[in-house]
């Protein structure tokens, strides 16, 4: 049975899927803590208030099955069973988590859920051996409103502007109380300014019957009531406008605010009691301390506001238009003081520039910033994954996390979650030993997988370490020989690096056997082609019996970047500006030929070189001096033999689509203000594919 028009319904889904995420993320939290530390009843707390909060909104949105396993769960969610059976509880919270996840992917996907029946399994085990007490509904106490909000209101009304007072009873037969109310709040904040509501944020709502607020405006009271009249929830509206006068005393609008029920003025049915929820009278905390007066002209507590990622990647690419318009604006100038160099204009225009440059810079730092999320989003997934794989295979892992605060592009972070999901995954799995042979080998019996994320120059790095067995030099190399990867003649002339950089080869796996973690040698080609398209690196460093590192090295953003510009056999080029070490010189009698390479002596190293013109059907120019853009790439470093250099300069990204350039040489294009279309460079794959026999190149 549907109560609301289908437009009305999706909304309601959006709302639930996005809150759903979010409510099973601390759900999962809440299960590993009661899971450490046993009889934690705050832990306890929360796990009871997501799935209750998870019953409700399901059922709201006609999720039956979703609705009805919540409601099996809570059966369990007992203070006597989280007492007694901890380690179970905690189990199944666990594993109902999961099982929450997968129905909740079902429905995103028009698909029928799975039927839970493991969970109800495990439900009903826990119930034969320890069956829960319920415990008696108290009375519902009323919660009067808070200091802050009074303060609020009365700030409000002390600047002459107009609050209303808004009372919204919902219909008998509505059981939408999350959705509801998301509605009901999104409808109080289009004509004005919310300064106070009830039921606050995090208040359980399974008695709610009205919801009530204080709201600034300027709308009539009609036009009030007309955004909150929302079809098949609400059934009636009250407006009433808070006299200007009197308020500061006990007999105006604080008076009647300091009351547990609402004024006089608005005969109406007794209100819903904001009090305890009789299903978690043990669980409800206390009531917090009042706010200090000195937040009297404090704004509105609802501050964040939720925009899709579409509408900004909109506004990044206006920008970046933006930023072409700048390069043109910036030749013309050019042109014009080359042509009218006395004329007293030429300072004017290049004042215009240098303050159009600034504002356009401080709009692009501000829109990234939009774009940025801190990486812990990401990290407190694994956790919980670190903690399964433990318990699959029988060894005490800890995973340590730190700079969580980093912040990310939001594009960029969602595209390296599974990656980052893999390398953990193979830390854990892998990378520790067995608590037997750590100790044997007089290392702790409880491995550590470490996370780390920090800023360096204009990347990101995220670290993934751990302090297990590291990297077997020997059979990586004798397996990529069986596998035909690599001759043995080449496998001679491999250092460490190199041989351990074969894990990125398709196909290779060093496991004996096929598991759940590992064995079919897909995984690692994929972690470093995904890394390579968002124009980044891995470095990777193992010490055999000490452990095993990878540094993802990431841009900040993929929106625009800082390159050098440069023509090589005929085209027109350019390469991140962050992966240029230095610029040199050489003739063609400093180059010489090693092993079918080009190679230079730079400072008493040996550098390979890459020529460009192997891109090109036009036949290199014969230049006595070339220029060599020397460029790392990983941990390695190489030389780009180049014809001329054109200077740096900033490019927006354009992505080419595979049918337009199908070179893995090439990770994007931009246009320069003259209207010429620069290919970007991927520095990885170019000199992966074009230093001849060594892919990983020379030691720098």
């Amino acid at each position: 049975m549907n109560f609301f028009p289908d437009d009305r319904a999706a909304e309601l889904r959006d709302i639930f899927f996005e809150s759903a995420g979010e409510v099973l993320q601390g759900m999962n939290e809440a299960g590993l803590s009661l899971e450490e530390n046993p009889g934690d009843m705050e832990s306890f707390k929360r796990v009871r208030r997501a799935v209750h909060t998870l019953k409700g909104d399901s059922a709201a949105c006609g999720f039956r099955e979703l609705s009805e396993l919540a409601h099996e769960l809570e059966d369990i969610l007992t203070p006597e069973l989280a007492l007694s059976s901890s380690a179970e509880v905690a189990e199944v919270v666990l594993h109902a988590a999961d099982a929450f996840d997968e129905m909740l992917t079902a429905y995103q996907k028009n698909l029928p859920p799975p039927d839970g029946a493991v969970l109800r399994a495990h439900v009903h085990s826990l119930l034969s051996v320890s069956p829960p007490v319920k415990a008696a509904a108290p009375q519902a106490a009323d919660l009067p409103w808070t200091e802050y909000e009074r303060l609020l209101i009365g700030g409000a009304i002390q600047r002459g502007e107009n609050v209303c007072r808004v009372l919204i009873r919902l219909s008998a037969d509505n059981q939408m109380a999350g959705p509801a109310l998301a509605l009901i709040r999104k409808s109080l904040a289009t004509p004005g300014t919310v300064l106070a509501i009830r039921p606050a944020e995090g208040a359980v709502l399974s008695q709610l019957r009205q919801v009530e607020a204080f709201i600034s405006t300027t709308s009539p009271k009609e036009s009030i009531e007309a955004k909150c009249r929302i079809p098949g929830i609400v059934s009636e509206v009250i407006v009433e406008l808070v006299p200007s006068e009197g308020w500061e005393s006990d007999s105006g609008v604080l008076g009647l605010l300091k009351e547990s029920k609402p004024p006089e003025v608005l005969p109406a049915p007794a209100p819903y009691a904001y009090g305890k929820d009789p299903d978690l009278e043990e669980l409800d905390d206390d009531e917090p301390a009042p706010l200090p007066a000195t937040l009297l002209s404090a704004g509105p507590p609802e501050n964040t506001l939720r925009v899709d990622a579409a509408r900004i990647d909109i506004v990044m690419n206006l920008v970046g238009e933006l930023i072409i318009g700048k390069s043109m604006l910036h030749r013309t100038v050019d042109e014009f003081e080359r042509l009218h160099f006395k004329d007293p204009l030429r300072g004017k225009f290049a004042d215009a520039l240098a303050f159009q440059s600034r504002v356009l810079g401080e709009l692009q730092k501000s829109v990234m910033k939009i774009r940025m999320v801190p990486v812990e989003q990401l990290f407190r997934r694994f956790p919980r994954l670190v903690r399964d794989v433990a318990k699959s295979t029988g060894k005490e892992i800890v995973l340590e996390i730190e700079g969580q605060h980093t912040d990310l592009d939001k594009t960029i972070l969602d595209a390296v979650a599974e990656p980052l999901a893999h390398l953990v995954r193979n830390a854990a799995g892998h990378g520790i030993e067995s608590a037997a042979k750590r100790v044997a080998a007089g290392k702790p019996a409880q491995g550590t997988v470490r996370l780390n994320a920090y800023h360096q120059g204009t990347q990101v790095v995220i670290s993934v370490s751990d302090d297990g067995a590291g990297l077997d030099r020997e059979k990586i190399v004798l397996r990529a020989i069986e596998d035909g990867l690599i001759s043995e003649a080449d496998a001679d002339r491999l250092n460490d690096s190199e041989a351990f950089a074969l894990i990125f080869k398709p196909g290779l796996t060093t496991a004996d056997e096929v598991t759940e973690l590992s064995g079919r040698g897909v995984g690692m080609d994929v972690v470093q082609n995904v890394i390579e398209k968002l124009k980044g690196s891995i470095i990777l460093s193992s010490e055999r019996g000490q452990g095993t590192q990878f540094l993802l090295m990431l841009p900040l953003t993929l929106a625009s970047i800082q390159a050098l510009l440069f023509r090589a056999a005929g085209r027109l080029y350019a390469v991140p500006l962050a992966s240029v070490v230095e610029i040199t010189r050489a003739t063609a009698a400093d180059i010489h030929r090693v092993d079918d390479r080009e190679v230079l002596r730079l400072r008493n190293q040996i550098l390979t070189l890459v020529r460009l013109d192997r891109l090109s059907t036009l036949p290199p120019e014969q230049n006595k001096t070339s220029y060599v853009i020397v460029v790392n790439a990983g941990t390695r470093r190489f030389g780009i033999i180049v014809d001329k250099l054109l200077g740096e300069e900033e490019l927006v990204i354009k992505a080419l689509e595979d049918r337009l350039v199908a070179s893995e040489f090439v990770s994007g294009a931009s246009i320069l203000g003259d209207g010429t279309v620069v290919l970007i460079l991927n520095v990885v794959s170019l000199v992966a594919r074009l230093g001849k026999h060594h892919p990983l190149g020379a030691t720098a």
